[in-house]
């Protein structure tokens, strides 16, 4: 292998992965996850995989007031989108807005990430490397990911 082509085939693995998280919503290499939303009527998240037991941490503003943090929400992931909850026993705050919800979302060992996204990846990749100004090659190489991703993305939020 040639060293000297070691950046650019990292940055084309780099490519390949945002490509997969782009198109289906999931996340390939755990992290955490910041998503805002207009208010607590409808906390539908994007990212995915979550745990059911992923802790999530949720900042809004009351009104008019200073920003606040709220503790013991729980997140129900039986499900794409995974939905943010209320603390059992609680309500969300009323005239609330401007929430952010931050929650641990994604794969957290590499095999666990699925078959599908890693030959799209790879697919992508060859194709990056082979068809650097992203002609009929890359088009056939972007369609064939499709093709292996299309039934992991999420149909509606």
């Amino acid at each position: 292998m040639d060293p000297s082509r070691d950046s650019e085939i990292f940055d084309f693995i780099e490519d390949a992965a945002a490509w997969v998280e782009e198109y289906t919503g999931h996340i390939l290499v755990a992290r955490d996850v910041v998503e805002h939303f207009d208010s607590f009527e409808r906390i539908r998240l994007k990212a995915w995989p979550i745990k059911p037991d992923a802790v999530v941490g949720i900042g809004y503003s009351p009104g008019a007031g200073a920003a606040t943090n709220l503790y013991g929400a729980r997140i129900a992931s039986s499900s794409r989108p995974a939905v943010v909850l209320p603390a059992v026993g609680t309500r969300w705050p009323v005239g609330a807005s401007g929430v952010t919800v931050l929650v641990r979302a994604g794969y957290e060992a590499a095999d666990e990430v699925p078959a599908n996204f890693r030959r799209a990846m790879l697919i992508l990749i060859s194709a990056y490397d082979s068809d650097r100004e992203g002609g009929d090659v890359f088009a056939k190489a972007e369609a064939s990911a499709r093709r292996l991703c299309r039934w992991f993305r999420i149909r509606r939020l």
